[in-house]
């Protein structure tokens, strides 16, 4: 039963981070950074996107992507205590299930953009952190 409080819905669209299936992209998020981490965290949130769990470097990442198994995505940097972005693309790259890896970075030359693109990634996205770029490039990322 409808009040005459209730309003149609102004975002009529489903979330970019449901799958056709209508279940959510899984990711994991990976920076060494904390507030780098919840911000994108924040903002995948908003559009439907499951974090199931964050990292703080490589290794973390990868001790969570066997875990986890269902992992669709991984976001990562590349200067990262321990494990750093380029080796946790490397070692996925050797996986049976590879999730796909979006790098969000600080800028960095265009050989190094390019050997990232050569190794596997999905994309590259450019610090500081835009909340509309970053919902953009992740959902053709995950889509892809």
């Amino acid at each position: 039963m409808k009040s005459k409080h209730d309003f149609p819905s102004l975002n009529s669209k489903k979330p970019d981070g449901l799958k056709p299936s209508g279940k959510p992209y899984t990711v994991i998020v990976t920076d060494a950074h904390e507030f780098v981490r919840k911000q994108i965290k924040q903002i995948l949130e908003s559009e439907g996107y499951k974090i199931i769990a964050e990292a703080k470097n490589g290794r973390e990442a990868l001790e969570l992507i066997d875990d986890y198994k269902d992992v669709d995505l991984v976001t990562t940097e590349l200067d990262m205590p321990e494990l750093d972005g380029y080796a946790l693309l490397f070692e996925l790259s050797q996986k049976e299930r590879k999730p796909k890896v979006v790098f969000i970075c600080e800028d960095t030359t265009k050989g190094v953009l390019q050997d990232l693109l050569k190794m596997g990634a999905s994309d590259i996205i450019l610090k500081p952190i835009q909340r509309a770029k970053l919902l953009e490039r992740i959902k053709l990322a995950a889509r892809k």
